[in-house]
């Protein structure tokens, strides 16, 4: 065989051989992502939260902590730069701002239907409510983009960054006015959370809206 043929054989087992490097890794990030949505049952840890115009300007920056227990339980706690406490025990959202000294209630069905906190309290595969599609790795993190199979007014898409061990360390969520949101996290997976970390009882004098079902 000639050197050149040779050298093109060599070439050709070489492109073969990274193709197939390239499709198991992105097949074990692929179980990862899988595997956070349908094995981790509770997370518990901080969060820095921020929002940027649909020209990039950022608008809102916000720090706090962060439990869940899935399906259907959460508490979000902002504490900087406005205190607010948003809670889902299973069957209501109860919404606590302080400055207003106001809370207000929502059925958890209605109020989560669309909103793209949902998917991180489901306990399924992304696969049963989003379309998808793994994008190039960047920042030590495995990135998906997951894109809602039906169309929802809130939000166009949700990108999520996994680290190596499968934690979700990055959400990134488009709406439909072109804002972003820049979620990044710091947590812990499958953690004991006491029960009433996910109970809500409105503080004395506070203005009340809703009804809890």
């Amino acid at each position: 065989m000639k050197k050149t043929g040779l050298l093109l054989t060599v070439a050709g087992a070489l492109l073969i051989a990274s193709s197939n490097i390239a499709v198991a890794k992105t097949d074990a990030a692929r179980d990862r992502l899988n595997n956070f949505f349908t094995k981790v049952s509770s997370l518990k840890g901080s969060f820095n939260q921020q929002v940027f115009s649909k020209k990039g300007k950022m608008i809102q920056s916000s720090t706090g902590n962060l439990y869940l227990s899935r399906p259907g339980k959460f508490r979000w706690v902002y504490k900087t730069p406005d205190p607010q406490i948003i809670v889902g025990d299973g069957k209501n959202i109860w919404i606590y701002d302080e400055d207003l000294e106001q809370v207000t209630i929502k059925p958890l069905s209605r109020a989560m239907s669309s909103a793209p906190i949902a998917i991180l309290t489901r306990k399924q595969s992304p696969d049963a409510q989003f379309v998808v599609k793994s994008l190039k790795a960047k920042g030590g993190l495995d990135w998906f983009q997951l894109t809602p199979r039906k169309a929802s007014k809130d939000f166009r898409n949700i990108e999520i960054g996994l680290d190596a061990k499968g934690n979700m360390r990055q959400m990134i969520m488009l709406d439909q006015l072109g804002q972003k949101t820049v979620i990044k996290l710091n947590t812990q997976s499958n953690v004991p959370i006491a029960g009433k970390t996910f109970f809500f009882k409105p503080p004395a004098g506070v203005d009340v809206i809703g009804k809890a079902i």
